[in-house]
Order: C-alpha cells, then sequence, then structure tokens
C-alpha cells in the first residue's frame, strides 16, 4: 500500500516498486495483461477504429503484442512523439513496419510516418500509479494529461484504458489526484479490471 500524497515521494516509491519485479514476473504478467487487452478491444471496438497507444518503455508493462496483433486484423494504431515541451503530445501512425528512433526522454517514438488529424476511438495510456476511482498518476510531465484535456474537449465519449502493473495501486484514502490530472474510464493490469 502506498501512502503518500507528495508526489515526488510517491513516484520514486511506485518506480521502487516496479524495479523489484524479476524478469520473468515482467514477461508472464505482461502476458496476462495482453491476453485480456486484446480480446476486450476485439469486442468492443470495430476493425479500422482509431486507437493511440504507448510503446513500452523503461519497467512499464509491454502491451507490444497486443499491438503487433491489432495491426495485423486492421486496427488503425498510432503512437506519440513529444514535438515540443510543455504542450499535447502528437501522435503519428504506426505499423509493424514502422522505424522507431529513440525520442525525448530516451522514449522510442514512429518515424517516418503522418501525424493523426483526428479525435481517437480509442486511448491507450501508461500509468505509474492509479487509484480505485480511476485517477491515473504519471511521470509528472504532463503530457497525458494535457492530450486527453484537448480531446476531450472535443469528444467527450473518449474511451480511455490506462494500463499499469498492479504494484502502481494508489490505495491510501486521502490521496487527492492534481488539478489537472484527467480520470480514466478504464484501468486494466495483470490482475484484471480495476473496480
Amino acid at each position: 500500500m502506498i501512502c503518500s500524497t507528495d508526489y515526488t515521494v510517491l513516484r520514486q516509491q511506485l518506480l521502487a516498486k516496479r524495479k523489484n519485479l524479476s524478469v520473468s514476473q515482467r514477461i508472464q504478467c505482461s502476458q496476462i495483461l495482453n491476453n485480456t487487452l486484446l480480446p476486450f478491444i476485439e469486442q468492443h471496438f470495430p476493425k479500422g477504429s482509431l486507437i493511440t497507444a504507448f510503446w513500452p518503455f523503461g519497467d512499464e508493462i509491454d502491451i507490444k503484442e497486443t499491438l503487433y496483433h491489432l495491426d495485423k486484423k486492421g486496427y488503425i494504431l498510432a503512437l506519440p512523439r513529444v514535438v515540443e515541451r510543455d504542450a499535447p503530445l502528437r501522435f503519428y501512425y504506426w505499423t509493424n513496419q514502422t522505424p522507431m528512433k529513440i525520442g525525448h526522454f530516451n522514449i522510442p517514438e514512429p518515424q517516418m510516418t503522418e501525424e493523426i488529424q483526428r479525435i481517437p476511438d480509442l486511448v491507450l495510456t501508461p500509468l505509474l500509479g492509479f487509484t480505485h476511482h480511476k485517477d491515473r498518476l504519471g511521470y509528472g510531465k504532463g503530457y497525458y494529461d494535457r492530450t486527453l484535456s484537448k480531446w476531450l474537449q472535443q469528444k467527450e465519449n473518449l474511451a480511455t484504458i490506462g494500463i499499469s502493473w498492479d504494484e502502481g495501486l494508489i490505495d491510501d484514502p486521502s490521496y487527492q489526484p492534481a488539478p489537472h490530472d484527467v480520470p480514466l474510464q478504464r484501468i486494466l493490469t495483470p490482475s484484471g479490471w480495476v473496480a
């Protein structure tokens, strides 16, 4: 249980919990999560839906298997690039053939593809931490919060799923998200959907 509303300390605690996962735990938990995520998307979103996702970085849970399958099945995928600091993320089309290059913050980004020009049908976002109220805690730069706020102004019912390790749960009743934090519709961990 994480018990702190000091965001810097909380982020450090959550990152430390992630680092304690063994390689075999990471592989197994990522597989379990992908086995839940892929069928959910196929059941609730038709082929051709635009899905913005993320390329796992550092100790994030690995959803590449889901991305590869969605691409093969005819979904339209886009991954983020940081084009300017303190601005919303910009998403660029991605397929299994898209070259990736290390970008800002050492995160792999798609190269040589066009930027999406419409609001996605589904957003998959990485989480450092989360609550049972579907509050999202990221890395503290605000990129996803700015992006989600912008899109939600244009598409109020935007489907959002946060992806996290079980270890990201912030189980502290006194925790208060920052005013700019955007809650999500759903959160998925290897143990299943967060209720």
